[in-house]
């Protein structure tokens, strides 16, 4: 029997879960179908259709929530009052203790005119409506620990503090970046002219930069000029002067460039895996 629930919006931190109903009825797939494949987290890797992202040993995780180790029965939850429907801020799912988690928005709290087919006949109905999508987007097995996701971005509002795993760098760090003794700026490029996609690599950047050594930088400096000859200055620097700059400069600090052992040929991971 699955028991279906939600988490309604409160003011201040309190965190309040009703439920809706139990039910026989299949709302996602079994999850075990639905994670052909999983991969360990990694902002440089995109998944393929079938692929998930695995964050193991979970609930050692800063972002694990108390309701995932609770243990309880639907009789410890007040049902949702109508009243309450508009505050639905995520729905979940429970079946021998696996979680399957969708973040609901706004444009997924719909009240729309049906005609609905019940029993043997059809009845009209205008009423609000929750829309589900086919795939949850986070599953939470209790089994193995594990908590498989495709889009971080879907659950950072149900994992507090889980978007740290993508952190986007702030406009100081993006401006210490730019100013780094091996860039050149070139046409008035500033910190206020690298969007989003750029931020996050220089978070990444940052961090893998800090843990090189000097020799080490030295050789990826050097490997990313002979990949990226056009960046290189006078004053043997790399110049930025544009985002596809600075995005061929960060793909190079992580490595990203490449030649095929047949043909030669010169290419730019967009994704990665590690080995």
């Amino acid at each position: 029997m699955r028991q279906l629930y939600v988490k309604i919006r409160k003011p201040g931190n309190s965190v309040k879960f009703k439920k809706l109903l139990s039910t026989q009825a299949d709302v996602y797939p079994a999850w075990d179908q639905l994670v052909e494949a999983n991969i360990p987290y990694s902002l440089g890797t995109s998944l393929d259709d079938h692929e998930w992202f695995a964050l193991d040993q979970f609930s050692k995780s800063d972002y694990f929530i108390d309701l995932l180790s609770e243990t309880f029965e639907s009789v410890d939850f007040e049902s949702l009052a109508y009243n309450e429907f508009n505050l639905i801020d995520y729905f979940f799912t429970i079946e021998n203790n696996v979680f399957c988690f969708q973040k609901i928005s706004k444009s997924r709290l719909v009240r729309r005119k049906m005609v609905v087919h019940i029993g043997e006949g059809f009845k009209f109905e205008d009423c609000p409506a929750m829309i589900l999508n086919d795939i949850p987007d986070a599953i939470y097995v209790k089994a193995n620990d594990i908590l498989y996701f495709r889009k971080i971005s879907s659950i950072t509002g149900i994992f507090k503090g889980i978007d740290q795993l993508y952190r986007e760098a702030s406009a100081e760090e993006t401006s210490e970046f730019l100013n780094e003794s091996f860039i050149t700026l070139l046409n008035n490029f500033s910190c206020d002219q690298v969007k989003k996609p750029n931020r996050k690599k220089i978070a990444l950047a940052k961090d893998t930069l800090s843990s090189l050594e000097a020799n080490d930088r030295a050789q990826i400096f050097s490997y990313i000029g002979q990949y990226c000859p056009n960046l290189k200055t006078d004053q043997n620097t790399f110049g930025i002067g544009s985002e596809e700059d600075l995005r061929l400069l960060l793909w190079g600090i992580e490595q990203r460039f490449y030649t095929t052992p047949v043909g030669g040929e010169r290419r730019i991971a967009n994704s990665v895996i590690q080995m």
